[in-house]
């Protein structure tokens, strides 16, 4: 049987920001389709990074929102505390990222190890924050549900913390969700199919690198 590791804790400060969401989040109910039933792996989840001082993080990826949840994600404990929840979260986050469960995965460690070729993937956890920005799964994974109300709660918030970072939008909706958020960003297509899939998704990930790289030369 494998062990699993539990993931390193992010920047006190981000989670304090992400803990919100467990207490439980004042917007259930008011934000569409969100879903809150840890039995069923539904909490809000698919973030990582910025294990050390917040300066550290160079960038921040945005994603559109967590798929649906895998099988080992169900939580039968019942009145987990909120940090238990947050905890339970971040280390299936971290599996996925460390084991590349699934394309989606395997391709943001791809970009990461572009990025910092010269460290372990816990060593990238201090210069990236990965995120979402949308925080819940909804019953319709690649549909078009136009909420802001996580973005604006939570989202906005989590980018204040890190203002020196360059930020990339991974995807049409998390393009959407960030542009009343910040005024500049990096567009790349979505890491997850179908997205992923696009004859122009490689090219557009690369140009993310570049950008980047030459940030970060202009910055040195």
């Amino acid at each position: 049987m494998a062990i699993k590791m539990n993931a390193p804790l992010s920047n006190r400060k981000l989670m304090e920001v992400m803990l919100r969401a467990y207490e439980p989040c004042r917007y259930f109910g008011q934000c569409q389709q969100a879903i809150f039933k840890p039995s069923n792996g539904h909490i809000p989840r698919g973030y990582l990074g910025a294990i050390g001082e917040l300066e550290e993080v160079e960038v921040v990826f945005v994603f559109a929102e967590p798929g649906h949840p895998h099988s080992d994600e169900k939580d039968s404990r019942h009145n987990n505390s909120p940090m238990q929840l947050l905890r339970n979260a971040l280390n299936h986050t971290y599996q996925c990222f460390k084991k590349g469960t699934d394309a989606f995965h395997r391709n943001t460690r791809c970009i990461m190890n572009q990025l910092w070729p010269d460290k372990s993937f816990d060593q990238q956890l201090r210069h990236v924050w990965l995120t979402e920005s949308r925080l819940c799964s909804i019953d319709d994974e690649i549909g078009n549900v136009a909420d802001r109300t996580c973005a604006h709660a939570y989202l906005r918030r989590q980018l204040e913390l890190m203002p020196q970072a360059t930020v990339i939008a991974f995807g049409g909706k998390a393009q959407r969700n960030l542009k009343k958020i910040i005024p500049n960003f990096i567009k790349a297509y979505a890491l997850a199919p179908p997205g992923a899939n696009f004859q122009g998704a490689r090219p557009s990930w690369e140009k993310a690198i570049a950008t980047v790289r030459e940030l970060r030369f202009l910055r040195s």
